[in-house]
């Protein structure tokens, strides 16, 4: 099976059931939106395991790569919306951070 399926489907089984990715940043959610219209019209339209989301994905990356690629895109758009801070060290004072809006003062 394809891993791109197997790591969408476990991420969007987990949206599913959480609405999880409506605050992972613009991507995800896109994602979400998009798969969900290409199984609109099937019957369930949102498979009802992430076993059957993957392999439903799987079937329709193999017979459109161009919504293979598509995915792909936001999925890597969803994977850099993310902020992994690391630090290793020894420091008296550490602050990691993103999209510090406005003022920020260390004294």
């Amino acid at each position: 099976m394809d891993p791109l399926s197997l790591a969408i489907a476990g991420a969007l089984a987990a949206g599913f059931a959480t609405g999880a990715g409506e605050s992972t940043g613009a991507a995800l959610p896109a994602l979400l939106r998009r798969v969900r219209e290409r199984f609109a019209s099937r019957s369930p339209a949102e498979p009802e395991s992430e076993a059957q989301l993957a392999a439903a994905l799987d079937e329709e990356f193999t017979r459109d790569p161009a919504f293979r690629q598509e995915c792909q895109a936001l999925w890597n758009q969803a994977a850099n919306d993310g902020v992994a801070n690391v630090f290793q060290g020894q420091a008296k004072n550490v602050v990691q951070a993103r999209d510090i809006h406005g003022g920020f003062t260390i004294q």
